[in-house]
């Protein structure tokens, strides 16, 4: 189910830049180049605002799509219920209505609604104040999945800080990698029509989409910098750990993408009245668009996995021994810092801590856990007592080998609402 929550995540990311960042492009880049001809040719025109409302709405109706499938599977993964139950049952409602995930869903649903609905008015209505509230929902589209993501989650300055640098992040990503697909269209129908109207507006297009490509880069480049201290939080562990491995093939796709986009800058737009750079220009858009999409797959992945250096409470109580195992899961909904000591072949004591997003205790009526061996055979099923200090503890657990073990830490709260948290955690010889 991971790797499906994966898939999901990044067909959303991607519809979501998309929508975004087709507006972005037709109100700040395409309406100025169009305004820059003396006699622009209206009905071509018309034909680009069409389709690129054609574009925004399809994109829209995948962000909903997704986003749905996003929440039934969240929902499976936090009751640790089968899918077709929670579809059938209509356990989501439940996550939709008490949690923070769900309150940006519906704020986000009800923007991509609205958004829709303002590309409906005929396609004279192409400044401003329109072009403000287009802008506007467009944005608010775009960044609101911050506040659901490990920026959201961490409380304090720091967490504030992480918080505009995702916001940040977001934007510059849809400015730039959302505008990429109308930037193909324009040009594709420049190089079609083969006219000087038409290759002045690609040649102000191209220049005024440069300059936003510029500020794009150095806002990404600075906010994933921020990001990623926050999330990874060593050079070492960007080097050593799955989670950083994965982040330094999505700094490889970037680097990537800027390496094109400055061949598109520096050589190809200074000769956009060749037709053979136009063409190329043209290609190379399609080129870095590709090079977007499998980043894009790798947020989905990422979002599916425990940062290196999530940011949580359990050192204040008790450090980890040096001879324990210990993971921290997170979710949405809340987070357990679980022990294994010692974290060995032989017998262990599982300790166990739960948390809210912003790191204060998270009250249970019962909590469990289910061990599942590397090798397989019937996985290790107890439950555990609560100690004075909040806590919650399982004495004698046999480890009987080395290895990733699977643990599922299943806690049920008032009114036998359930939240299930899993991770792998590794055993030593």
């Amino acid at each position: 189910m991971t790797e499906l929550l994966a898939a999901v995540r990044a067909i959303h990311f991607a519809a979501t830049v998309l929508a975004a960042g087709t507006v972005f492009f037709r109100v700040l880049v395409a309406e100025p180049a169009f305004r820059s001809v003396q006699a622009p040719p209206v009905i071509a025109i018309g034909m680009l605002r069409r389709r690129w409302s054609w574009t925004v709405w399809i994109a829209l109706v995948m962000l909903a799509l997704s986003l749905a499938a996003w929440l039934m599977l969240l929902t499976a993964n936090i009751l640790g219920e089968p899918l077709l139950d929670v579809c059938t049952r209509g356990d989501f409602w439940t996550v939709l209505g008490s949690t923070r995930f769900g309150f940006v869903c519906c704020v986000r649903l009800s923007l991509a609604v609205l958004l829709a609905l303002a590309l409906i008015p005929p396609t004279s209505a192409t400044r401003s104040p329109w072009n403000a509230i287009l802008l506007l929902l467009a944005g608010a589209l775009l960044v609101a999945p911050a506040w659901i993501g490990h920026a959201g989650a961490t409380p304090g300055t720091a967490g504030d800080i992480h918080l505009a640098s995702d916001i940040l992040h977001l934007l510059a990503a849809g400015a730039w990698l959302g505008a990429l697909p109308p930037l193909a269209m324009l040009i594709a129908h420049a190089r079609r029509a083969h006219n000087r109207t038409w290759e002045k507006i690609t040649s102000v297009a191209v220049h005024r989409f440069s300059l936003i490509g510029v500020a794009s880069v150095a806002t990404l480049l600075a906010s994933g910098i921020v990001n990623s201290w926050n999330l990874i939080g060593s050079v070492n562990n960007l080097i050593a750990t799955d989670y950083g491995r994965i982040v330094l093939l999505k700094i490889g796709l970037f680097a990537a993408m800027v390496g094109i986009a400055t061949v598109n800058r520096f050589y190809l737009t200074p000769r956009l009245a060749d037709a053979d750079a136009a063409r190329q220009l043209q290609y190379n858009s399609v080129a870095e668009t590709g090079l977007g999409l499998a980043a894009l797959l790798f947020v989905g992945v990422l979002g599916t996995m425990q940062p290196v250096a999530h940011s949580h409470a359990h050192a204040a109580y008790a450090p980890v021994a040096a001879d324990a195992a210990f993971v921290h899961i997170h979710s949405e909904d809340g987070m357990a810092d679980v022990t294994l000591t010692p974290g060995r072949v032989g017998t262990a004591r599982v300790t166990i801590r739960l948390w809210k997003e912003d790191l204060t205790e998270l009250s249970a009526q019962a909590v469990g856990i289910t061990l599942a061996a590397p090798s397989g055979g019937a996985p290790i099923v107890r439950n555990a007592l609560q100690r004075a200090d909040g806590s919650w503890e399982i004495g004698g657990i046999p480890l009987a080998e080395a290895g990733n073990w699977e643990i599922v830490v299943d806690v049920t709260f008032a009114a036998g609402r359930r939240l299930a948290l899993d991770a792998p955690i590794v055993i030593e010889p």
